[in-house]
């Protein structure tokens, strides 16, 4: 069916990249980034363009620039960190570290971006103990070396050309030795208290 609406009288027609705008119900000053088939993608100010949203053209009117970078945002890290070393929690956790950095963190392949680095917050090791049933399913491992949980919180950074992701997680892990004798850390269910996932992107 087509539709012969009308676009409301102070609605943006004809806007460009670049031009200052507001959006309907939604706060502060933003940017368009790039224009769509009846809309636009706005940038709000102090967002990263990977954060920016398209918007039907009825929604976007002229309207106040963005200001300048705040303090805060200039603070802010702009490249991505050293992986931390695997010897960093102490000899015990040497090789628990090892598996949960090569198994999130990774170099770009040479002339790409993407490559990913991690920072451990917290790294809370539990007893070494012997198997039970309950730890069986999906498990292929040596049953006569013990098992030991890890509750860990470590932030992630990807490097890419025009910005960093930095991505926080708590997970809980579950780590053995597997009958090759390669040992081995794999997620686990949560449990409550765990903290969300927090994501946070920064232009370069």
């Amino acid at each position: 069916m087509l539709s012969c609406a009308v676009a409301p009288a102070g609605a943006a027609e004809g806007l460009g990249v670049g031009a200052c705008v507001k959006v309907r119900q939604q706060p502060g000053p933003a940017k368009i980034v790039a224009l769509t088939p009846g809309g636009y993608v706005v940038q709000p100010a102090g967002k990263a363009r990977s954060d920016a949203m398209n918007w039907a053209r009825e929604d976007v009117t002229p309207g106040p620039c963005p200001g300048a970078p705040t303090r805060a945002q200039l603070a802010q890290p702009h490249t991505c960190f050293a992986s931390d070393a695997d010897g960093a929690g102490g000899a015990s956790q040497v090789s628990d570290r090892s598996v949960i950095r090569r198994t999130f963190a990774r170099q770009a392949e040479p002339g790409s971006d993407g490559t990913v680095t991690i920072h451990f917050q917290s790294f809370r090791t539990g007893a070494s103990r012997r198997w039970m049933r309950s730890d069986g399913y999906n498990f292929t491992a040596d049953r006569s070396k013990p098992i030991h949980e890890l509750r860990v919180v470590f932030t992630t950074c990807t490097d890419w050309r025009t910005a960093i992701q930095l991505l926080q997680r708590e997970r809980n892990f579950e780590c053995f030795t597997e009958p090759t004798g390669e040992h081995v850390c794999q997620v686990s269910g949560s449990t409550g208290g765990m903290l969300a996932d927090r994501t946070q992107y920064i232009p370069k």
